[in-house]
């Protein structure tokens, strides 16, 4: 019993454990083992942080303090610079290799020069053949052309979305005379991202269940942003360029309707903020449009807002302007597209030079489509991979086989979690961000010829936001006991989450750098 109670001091603890760590640590540079064995030393330093009776759940998220925004602002700068600071360590994907990946920094030139096409003054190799999208018809007759690009009528566009261009590519080529590589452009979006991530959650935090863990909501933030972005700091050009844009831009939306709905108490600034988040929602159009289609979530949150207000034509005038942006930058888009393909709504998805002819696919509702659908449901939220035998060790598979804290989602299931739903006028909201994720999938499921790992980074996101929501409320409606418990989940899971993604950006590098990767495994496990 005394050594039981010797080591209930905090104090003494931390004391053994770093005398622990540091015999652990000689005795494994001794024997030439890796450094992940070290690293092991860790697990009792995890279990005794996040025991129920741990200090880190007593301190509920709600309250200022200094030293509350100190840990915050570090914990942040950790994940922003855990994803964005190794998209630079790889020929393909630093601009030191441009192939294709360039596109945005060469679009910047083009608007520059007046032009919404690519001038590679090759453009006419491809106009003796039937079909060009074919990728079959290409090859047969061996000529050049180039890779995932959009061709129309002899010109080459890009059908990667255009507002990462006005963003950040062309206002730092006005200001430096200088391109932006592409890949700074994605760590860029891809610390905007998180900041709105922790942003959100925090805020939802204070506002519908304040007595949540600080600790809690600070590690599930990090792993939500992590698990979000992690596949950006495998591939950082081009694909991911476009999607961590989206991302940002969908998260702030976001942002600003639940604080114009739940947050804000004047008319004016939540009809203010209301405007904001349809802006910033309206540009994902321009960056991502599959993952614009979480837009979606805006009609269950007017109808909570509807509720809340006494219906008047002034307040339906307000409502308007605030969706006005929608309206602005619709128009916009399809002007541009209507410049480039002669279709408001086409954006180049039909005419990508890919792996697979574009101009065959369609939005149908057949038997055979709807199979698909089925199918591609099933493998986006729970296909099982396979496990490999070597370093990473896992592989990419459905989003809560990826991360099973996305589990607690269910939570909201819970009688006392939808009550509290349906009193917070949540219910509807929480609904449409899991018709965002499906409808989402099916989109990537009908556009494209197969789904890739990266389709998934346009639902991470919001499938992150609703297991946030979901834990909240759970947390929310048990007694202390019970909370300190579920914080004491949401700790670990959050941390096998990071760890999850740590593993999976690791499988995606090794496709194209095996040999780098396998070395890293030798580094960690001798």
């Amino acid at each position: 019993m005394k050594m039981i109670d010797f080591f209930k001091r905090p104090l003494h603890f931390y004391t053994v454990w770093l005398a622990a760590m540091a015999l652990l640590a000689a005795i494994l540079a001794l024997c030439g083992a890796g450094m992940a064995w070290l690293l092991t030393g860790l697990i009792p330093l995890l279990i005794y942080v996040c025991r129920p009776s741990s200090w880190l759940h007593k301190i509920p998220v709600a309250g200022r303090s200094d030293w509350k925004s100190a840990v915050t602002v570090l914990v942040v700068t950790a994940t922003v610079a855990a994803c964005i600071l190794p998209m630079n360590q790889f020929s393909l994907w630093n601009g030191q290799i441009p192939g294709h990946r360039n596109q945005y920094e060469l679009m910047a030139e083009n608007i520059l020069a007046g032009r919404l096409h690519f001038d590679y003054g090759d453009e006419d190799q491809l106009l003796d053949l039937e079909n060009p999208y074919d990728p079959a018809q290409r090859d047969e007759a061996g000529v050049y052309y180039h890779w995932d690009h959009a061709y129309y009528n002899g010109r080459y566009y890009m059908y990667f979305g255009v507002v990462p261009v006005f963003l950040a590519f062309l206002p730092y080529r006005l200001l430096t005379g200088m391109p932006l590589t592409t890949y700074h452009g994605t760590q860029l979006f891809a610390a905007v991202a998180i900041l709105g991530i922790f942003a959100l959650l925090k805020m939802l935090a204070r506002r519908f269940f304040p007595k949540m863990s600080f600790g809690a909501t600070l590690a599930f933030s990090s792993a939500v942003s992590i698990m979000s972005i992690w596949y950006s700091t495998a591939e950082p050009a081009l694909y991911c360029t476009a999607i961590t844009a989206g991302i940002a831009l969908q998260v702030w939306s976001l942002y600003c309707f639940f604080r114009a709905v739940w947050v804000e108490e004047k008319e004016n600034r939540q009809i203010g903020f209301a405007a904001l988040g349809a802006l910033l929602g309206a540009l994902v159009f321009g960056c991502r449009p599959t993952i614009a289609l979480a837009n979606v979530i805006v009609l269950p949150m007017l109808a909570a807002f509807l509720k809340q207000h006494k219906f008047s034509w002034k307040l339906l005038g307000k409502l308007g302007l605030a969706a006005l942006p929608y309206a602005v930058v619709a128009i916009a888009l399809m002007a541009y597209n209507y410049a480039r393909f002669e279709d408001p709504f086409e954006f180049g998805q039909a005419y990508q030079l890919t792996v697979a002819d574009q101009t065959q696919y369609a939005v149908t509702l057949n038997f055979r489509e709807m199979i698909r659908i089925l199918n591609g449901l099933g493998e986006n939220f729970f296909s099982l991979p396979k496990m490999s035998e070597g370093f990473p060790y896992l592989n990419h598979g459905g989003a809560f086989v990826n991360f099973p804290i996305l589990f607690f989602i269910f939570g909201a299931l819970r009688r006392e979690s939808r009550n509290v739903l349906r009193k917070e006028k949540l219910g509807g909201t929480l609904v449409g961000f899991v018709v965002a994720a499906a409808i989402i999938t099916v989109m990537s499921v009908l556009w494209t010829p197969y789904l890739l790992e990266r389709y998934r980074m346009d639902m991470y996101f919001l499938l992150g936001i609703l297991c946030f929501i979901a834990i909240g409320f759970w947390h929310h409606t048990e007694n202390d006991s019970a909370r300190r418990s579920l914080n004491t989940a949401v700790v670990v899971m959050s941390v096998l989450t990071i760890l999850s993604s740590a593993l999976l950006c690791l499988r995606t590098i090794s496709v194209y750098y095996p040999d780098e990767v396998r070395q890293f495994g030798i580094f960690l496990f001798g």
